[in-house]
């Protein structure tokens, strides 16, 4: 797999950030991608449209949603037939794990099956993952249904009352979907309904960027977050701004640090929500494991780093 290559929106809060020689550091990082995927018993994929908007597909059940190939020039997943071939931003994750990796690349035809082609993999690290469980093993795939809802609807701002767990679509400026998992304390995300204005903090994480790059470089996002009671969900389409509030007089030179707090906050994302969708059926329901150990910024830093 070659290096990741940034682009300028990347570079420019990379510096901002005083953390370019941890992104250089990292472009070369791939780690265990296939044993990740293996075990994930969630795949999330999102793709644009002609008009570059971005939506979700969501693969859930017990491990292993895919078949894996690990092949000469490089992996494969064989994924469902009924998928568009286009390109994905793909996360495979294990919540309970706390294991996570992005994949994205294209997905082609080969004779009768679907296989995702990828470009770019790399596992990230265990923080801010709310433990929880899957409560059924059959394989699915949602969304089932998709029906547009008002951004004041009930069900809509109870369910980011109390929310850690959401998922950052956003969109490279050549076009290239990604995938990012976001998680904080319940109510991370503010929405106003009033004035369509949707808030969370970025905490903070290894230090490339590559999301809130995307946003800065063409401000095209959708952020879904799952409702793991009923297993619905919703996507929050539209157009934000980074900001970083974190500067280092040194440059950072690790990738994982241990902070006192839980959530240090490296930045904030502002968006313009255009519209909402209540994703019916997304996702098998999952329990939250609370006493599970959940990872943040003040575990140590080998219990942060992703397994090898």
């Amino acid at each position: 797999m070659p290096p990741l290559r940034y682009h300028s929106g990347q570079i420019a809060i990379q510096t901002e950030a005083s953390t370019t020689l941890i992104a250089d550091q990292l472009a070369s990082w791939v780690g265990p991608v296939a044993e990740f995927a293996r075990g994930a018993d969630l795949i999330l994929l999102a793709a644009a449209d002609a008009n570059k908007k971005l939506s979700f597909t969501v693969l859930s059940g017990a491990p292993p949603l895919v078949e894996t190939l690990e092949l000469r020039d490089g992996l494969s997943l064989r994924m469902p037939n009924n998928l568009n071939p286009a390109y994905y931003g793909g996360l495979a994750i294990s919540m309970a794990n706390a294991r996570r990796a992005r994949i994205n690349g294209e997905i082609v035809r080969e004779g009768d099956r679907n296989e995702l082609k990828p470009v770019e993999t790399f596992t990230l690290c265990k923080k801010y993952i709310a433990p929880s469980l899957a409560r059924k093993e059959k394989p699915h795939q949602g969304p089932v249904v998709r029906e547009p809802i008002s951004l004041a609807n009930p069900w809509l701002m109870g369910l980011l009352s109390k929310a850690e767990t959401a998922f950052f679509a956003s969109l490279s400026p050549e076009g290239k979907p990604d995938v990012a998992h976001r998680g904080g304390p319940p109510g991370f995300i503010q929405l106003d309904p009033a004035t369509q204005t949707l808030i969370w903090q970025e905490y903070v994480g290894d230090g490339v960027f590559k999301s809130a790059g995307n946003l800065r470089a063409t401000t095209i996002m959708t952020l879904m977050v799952p409702d793991f009671e009923t297993g619905d969900g919703v996507e929050l389409v539209g157009h934000g701004q980074y900001k970083n509030l974190r500067t280092e007089r040194k440059p950072r030179l690790d990738p994982l640090v241990q902070h006192r707090e839980d959530f240090p906050v490296q930045g904030v994302i502002t968006c313009n929500i255009d519209q909402a969708v209540k994703l019916h059926g997304l996702l098998h329901p999952r329990k939250r494991l609370e006493h599970a150990l959940k990872i943040t910024s003040r575990s140590t830093t080998s219990q942060q780093a992703p397994d090898e």
